[in-house]
């Protein structure tokens, strides 16, 4: 019989659609983070605009290479379940039901479920966020909203995380609980940047994500995460390998030591603003892509971050 593998990676930054005005968190004023949550999600569940499935709506890199990872577990032998950590939804099925919305962990975006002038720590707010939303009902009735509920009635299946330190943050007592849930904790692999959270109850599960191996694995920096899973699901596929944060952790830790520094370019960084009129200019000549904007501003010899600029310049797209 397979074995349960559920995946669970962050949602994507962009969407297939425009966001509707009201679906942006910035919008919902209330401070403590249990009673702004509880309003979002009401704004979530009473907007009018058309839902698709949430596999369907995110975009980008990320999410591309995400969609590759059930394929690839069923070839590995195993029964995947592919889940969304959502800073707006929580905890959600892939084929969920959703709206387009703006919402992120990442503290001081406009739409950070952190409010401006918070003083609390960074890893407090996000859990109370985390667990307000899994209190609502979610998109999916009947579908679970913890992490750890996935694994209790199932605890010989392993769980792959794919995600920032951020999401982590948000969920870290939800995956302290499923490691515990499950026969061999080490079923649990989380595949992360390196960061201090990983030096508590979290440090047996992680897997080593960061740029020295971006020359191997390829693609964007915003994927390399998800190929890192990627990676590990071929190897199971192709050498049999156990799905094991242990073994994970070893074989990447060895990969990122005998491989190079990444390549640092000398670039001019720019304010929101000043990137905001590139991109103006920039399509104003020529209608392209945001991957292909971002590589022609790079190639001129300034710098923005590439999650930076894809917000900026879906927000210029959004504008009437």
């Amino acid at each position: 019989m397979s074995t349960d593998l559920h995946i669970i990676a962050s949602c994507s930054d962009r969407k297939r659609v425009p966001i509707p005005p009201g679906l942006h968190l910035r919008t919902v004023q209330a401070a403590p983070p249990e009673s702004r949550a509880k309003l979002w999600w009401n704004c979530l569940r009473d907007h009018p605009h058309p839902k698709r499935s949430a596999q369907d709506l995110y975009a980008g890199d990320h999410w591309s290479v995400v969609q590759e990872l059930p394929p690839l577990a069923t070839e590995a032998g195993l029964r995947s379940h592919l889940w969304v950590a959502s800073a707006g939804y929580g905890l959600i099925p892939a084929n969920a039901p959703i709206r387009p919305y703006s919402a992120t962990f990442s503290r001081g975006h406009a739409d950070s479920v952190i409010p401006k002038g918070e003083s609390r720590p960074t890893a407090e707010l996000l859990q109370l966020w985390w667990k307000a939303l899994a209190r609502e009902s979610g998109p999916a009735p009947g579908t679970p909203r913890h992490i750890h509920q996935l694994v209790e009635s199932s605890p010989r299946a392993r769980i792959l995380v794919v995600a920032s330190p951020a999401y982590v943050a948000a969920f870290a007592d939800d995956l302290a609980r499923a490691a515990q849930a499950l026969n061999k904790p080490e079923h649990l692999l989380i595949v992360s940047t390196p960061a201090p959270l990983f030096k508590g109850v979290l440090a047996p599960h992680q897997v080593p994500s960061n740029a020295h191996l971006q020359n191997r694995l390829g693609g964007a920096r915003q994927s390399l995460h998800a190929r890192v899973a990627r990676d590990i699901l071929q190897r199971a596929r192709d050498t049999g390998s156990e799905v094991d944060a242990t073994h994970a952790r070893e074989y990447y830790e060895r990969l990122i030591h005998r491989s190079a520094p990444p390549v640092r370019y000398e670039r001019t960084p720019m304010t929101d603003d000043e990137v905001r009129q590139f991109i103006v200019q920039a399509l104003r000549t020529q209608k392209r892509s945001c991957s292909a904007t971002l590589r022609q501003l790079r190639d001129s010899g300034l710098a923005c971050e590439q999650k930076r600029f894809g917000r900026l310049f879906h927000e210029l797209q959004e504008r009437p």
